[in-house]
């Protein structure tokens, strides 16, 4: 395969299966007016206990994974390259927002009853990027905050968990990676974390931390 001119491939499978076994690194943890990392937060008003318990990226179609294409390759570049009396119509692959489901507890602080706490809806959403690892000689730039607000608006009922989707790495800043000469095929790896903020029952500010690792690169997604 080879990228659509723009950068919008040679295949390097072993490479690619190699950063694909990195399992996802899953970094829960919330921060209110109470609590810390790997705590639970919310507010102490509240009386609730708010936790990101799980993050799963989804790469926009059937598939969940970490690995974070950023990449638009021709996907039949042989072919067409070697057309003779009748051309072969480009096939590109497809690239998505990369996505993750989020699920989100609301249960009782230690000491809390039940019946005592705060139904809590959020509302307001940003992804901060940081780098991992950088290997050597990859280019690995900085990306910039996804910041949402207002965003999507969902309730979590006292003492349940709700399960949604937020964008994770989308398209603009799959785009920005490499309009910053972000590197292809050394898969650098990166962390996004999840900053998500609303009000209780009584307009009491909370808020809810958690991070997820991601690999970002040209993984080959051609059908």
């Amino acid at each position: 395969m080879m990228k659509e001119e723009g950068g919008d491939t040679v295949v390097w499978d072993t490479l690619k299966k190699i950063a694909g076994l990195g399992a996802l690194l899953l970094l829960v943890s919330a921060c209110g007016d109470v609590g810390g990392s790997g705590q639970c937060g919310g507010g102490g008003e509240t009386g609730s206990c708010l936790r990101i318990e799980s993050i799963q990226p989804s790469n926009g179609g059937d598939d969940d994974t970490s690995n974070v294409d950023a990449f638009k390759d021709l996907c039949n570049a042989f072919d067409v390259a070697n057309a003779t009396s009748t051309p072969v119509e480009p096939k590109f692959e497809k690239i998505f927002d990369h996505s993750a489901k989020l699920t989100i507890s609301n249960h009782p602080l230690p000491g809390v009853n039940v019946e005592d706490i705060s139904d809590v809806t959020l509302n307001n959403f940003a992804v901060t990027y940081s780098i991992n690892r950088c290997p050597t000689g990859a280019t690995c730039p900085a990306l910039d905050t996804l910041q949402v607000a207002p965003g999507e608006t969902f309730t979590i009922k006292a003492d349940t968990e709700f399960t949604i989707g937020l964008p994770f790495v989308p398209l603009a800043a799959k785009s920005q990676y490499i309009a910053l000469g972000g590197s292809a095929f050394e898969f650098p790896s990166y962390t996004g974390t999840y900053t998500i903020t609303g009000t209780d029952s009584f307009n009491n500010p909370v808020k809810v931390v958690g991070s997820a690792e991601f690999t970002i690169g040209d993984f080959d997604n051609c059908d």
